[in-house]
């Protein structure tokens, strides 16, 4: 069933101008001739692997009654299709930088607490409540990379490689948009959506993809995002944002919290 809401993201608009390839849009000469610090080239090359996670992610949202809501899955589809070009082009900017993607294996290798089947079943008796939650997540999971790239950006300073990551989160505020437009609208009408988000939250980690990633690499991204003033005001930034959700309460905020230090 879907939802109506009072102003709705226009997702016809969203799928007709997607997206695709953006490494022309990318100076990589310039990137690769600006010396850039090796940890900021390492967390480009995590957040490949986090963007590149998204399918693995998708399928487990759409075995549940999420696709049978239409205009939540042509986003979701669309999502998935920019998110694939978006990690594409991350990994431009980390051989531009003279370093190669992590190890391949962490994404195909990494096993989810839950598989289709089993999502497919509980998703069963989730029934509808259950896209909000979604919602919700891929809300949380957007305020977490954007803070990971205005760190990398920060870092960078002014040139080539802060265009292009600014370009990147060009690409994901409409991703922003859309998640945050549903999630609030579907947690302020059922409460049982929101007990399901306190659930996800559990059972999914954040960021979603970090299962995809060995431990070291977790690690490093907890450090590198969340450390410092600047890293400790973002944490800020988005426990105060969780909290505002409709619904929402401490526990939630802290439990998220918790998954981004480990």
């Amino acid at each position: 069933m879907t939802v109506a809401l009072a102003t709705e993201f226009d997702v016809r608009e969203y799928t007709r101008t997607a997206h695709g390839s953006l490494r022309a849009g990318f100076d990589l000469a310039a990137v690769a001739a600006t010396p850039i610090a090796p940890d900021v080239t390492r967390l480009l090359a995590v957040l490949q692997v986090l963007e590149g996670a998204t399918m693995a992610h998708l399928r487990n949202l759409l075995v549940t009654a999420t696709h049978k809501d239409a205009r939540v899955t042509a986003f979701l589809v669309t999502w998935a299709y920019e998110k694939f070009w978006i990690a594409d082009a991350l990994g431009a900017l980390v051989e531009a930088n003279g370093a190669r993607p992590l190890a391949s294996g962490h994404a195909t290798t990494a096993r989810p607490r839950r598989g289709p089947v089993r999502r497919s079943l509980a998703g069963f008796v989730q029934g509808g409540s259950i896209v909000g939650a979604h919602m919700a997540i891929g809300l949380i999971d957007g305020w977490v990379l954007d803070a990971a790239y205005r760190r990398a950006i920060d870092r960078a300073g002014d040139g080539a490689l802060a265009e292009a990551l600014t370009r990147v989160l060009m690409v994901k505020e409409r991703h922003t948009r859309f998640f945050d437009e549903e999630a609030r609208h579907r947690l302020a009408a059922s409460p049982r959506t929101v007990r399901l988000t306190r659930s996800e939250v559990r059972s999914s980690g954040m960021p979603v993809g970090a299962r995809a990633l060995g431990p070291t690499d977790r690690r490093f991204f907890a450090r590198f995002v969340w450390s410092g003033q600047e890293g400790s005001a973002l944490a800020d930034g988005i426990d105060r944002r969780i909290r505002d959700l409709p619904g929402t309460h401490a526990r939630t905020a802290a439990r998220v919290r918790a998954e981004l230090s480990r």
